[in-house]
């Protein structure tokens, strides 16, 4: 087998294994949050983000995409200073804009609560900026472990500045303060990690970063076009939602989205950082991605299959259960958007194909397409007045769209996609008939400790299944395990 395979899958496990105490703190921390700010904070919290998020998309005109692709770490180093130059920049824009007209943005949003709060905004832009410039930069370093501690710091560090916040005073401010002060702490973690690449710092000049500048110019037009519309249609739901519903609709929904994306995000974001890295790698090797296409996708969603069909069965019994009463109906939403949730987890790696690959209009045009069906879909259901049919109708087309995405994406590369096709459709029927006895179990009405200790029974069953019958994992945990535990033990492998 090809050892850039395993060495794939070595780094993905770096980069996720070791922080798996620090992502559960950090999902432990999240009930208590609920208790303490109510459905309405975190809706003006939850717009905050996404005004962020959106500025963010293009802050850098997409040119931090391609810190991995240059052969040479020179060439890097200075796309790493033109993206700071258009970061600080964009960030001075936007908190004139977002300051100086607060109050019309508060009655467009029609949330005026949240104008209070734009003296924050251009911090957050900057920071969260440099966090996705660092982690492109990291990963092309393959320092994945520091990557890794700088994504769990800005997790962790998050949720204790929220509890701290609304101990002393419950408002959105506490929730805003703690996105603006982790995302700060991790950045100020990872920029240590550039103390051996200050060398590097003398070949930046403005005549190359122009150079580069022009020899990517695609990224910063069609790219970042691409980048705007795949923020928006990421933010889309919050502004629709805050536009045609109450604040508190709009927090449940933010709850949903939290609570599932951080700890299948972590993981997620972990393997598309690798793959990215390795895909670039690969391309300037061999000229080629497939090999990395053939032997990642299949397992990756092999590994994400299962846990989306428990959460479908237990989502709102979850959140009841870890969140209180009170967020029922955002258990309801969580299990009404899992279908889109586990789309994402699965075809986002692959996602960087469009940078490795070049197809920035592919990108754009894609981007385009969900910009419209977002817009189409949340008007509709907005005028009808009823969340849940929207949020039905978000999560199948977004489905859809991510699944033509990654089809686009796995042609264009010359790999085929009928493996993973066929490992969808193989692992989806396992993963049912493995949660046949969890079906059982809640239809019977068994309490919710015994619902989770048919789901823990029903979980090893599944993963003993998958290390039995795939090779390459079970071979990659192998070689992790030789590291920790002495050979007499695992002889059996054998």
């Amino acid at each position: 087998m090809d050892s850039s395979m395993v060495s794939f899958l070595g780094n993905v496990f770096k980069l996720t294994t070791g922080t798996t105490l620090a992502q559960i703190a950090g999902i432990i921390l999240i009930p208590v949050i609920t208790r303490i700010y109510s459905p309405e904070f975190f809706g003006v919290n939850q717009l905050f983000i996404s005004i962020a998020a959106l500025i963010v998309g293009i802050s850098s005109l997409s040119y931090d995409s391609t810190i991995m692709l240059p052969k040479h770490d020179e060439d890097s180093i200075n796309i790493f200073a033109l993206c700071t130059l258009w970061i600080l920049g964009t960030s001075a824009v936007v908190g004139v804009i977002f300051i100086g007209f607060g109050d019309w943005f508060g009655d467009f949003f029609g949330a005026p609560a949240i104008v209070g709060y734009f003296i924050w905004l251009p911090f957050f832009v900057v920071l969260s900026s440099f966090f996705e410039l660092l982690r492109e930069w990291l990963s092309r370093r393959v320092k994945f472990g520091a990557l890794s501690r700088g994504i769990v710091l800005n997790t962790a560090s998050t949720k204790l500045i929220q509890i701290g916040g609304g101990l002393v005073a419950a408002s959105p401010l506490g929730l805003i303060l703690g996105n603006v002060g982790g995302t700060g702490l991790a950045v100020l973690f990872m920029l240590r990690e550039l103390k051996d690449d200050v060398a590097l710092l003398k070949t930046v000049t403005l005549k190359r970063m122009r150079e580069l500048a022009i020899r990517y110019k695609d990224f910063a037009i069609y790219g970042s076009a691409g980048g705007v519309a795949n923020s928006i249609s990421l933010e889309l739901p919050t502004f629709m939602l805050a536009y045609f519903f109450s604040p508190a609709i709009l927090g449940y929904y933010a709850l949903a989205t939290m609570a599932v994306r951080l700890p299948m995000g972590m993981v997620g974001t972990a393997i598309a950082q690798v793959f990215y890295q390795k895909a670039s790698e690969e391309k300037n090797r061999t000229g080629s991605v497939k090999a990395v296409i053939r032997e990642v996708h299949t397992r990756l969603i092999a590994i994400g299959v299962f846990p989306f069909v428990v959460f479908v069965i237990l989502a709102e019994d979850l959140f009841t259960f870890v969140f209180g009463m009170n967020w029922l109906t955002a258990g309801t939403y969580a299990q009404i958007l899992a279908p889109w949730f586990f789309a994402v987890f699965i075809f986002t790696p692959i996602s960087s194909l469009f940078g490795v690959l070049e197809r920035q209009k592919g990108y754009l045009s894609f981007e385009i397409v969900t910009l419209c069906t977002w817009a189409l879909i949340f008007y509709v259901g907005g005028t009808f007045g009823d969340p849940f049919f929207t949020l039905t109708l978000f999560s199948l087309c977004g489905m859809l769209i991510w699944g033509s995405k990654a089809v686009y994406l796995i042609r264009a590369s010359g790999a085929g996609y009928r493996d993973s096709a066929f490992s969808l459709f193989r692992h989806l029927l396992l993963s049912v008939i493995v949660s046949l006895p969890l079906m059982f179990a809640v239809y019977m009405g068994l309490p919710l400790l015994i619902l989770f200790g048919v789901a823990g029974i029903t979980t090893v069953v599944y993963y003993l299944l998958l290390f039995f019958t795939d090779t390459l994992i079970r071979r990659e945990l192998m070689e992790m395990l030789q590291g920790t535990i002495p050979m007499k033990y695992i002889d059996w492998r054998e």
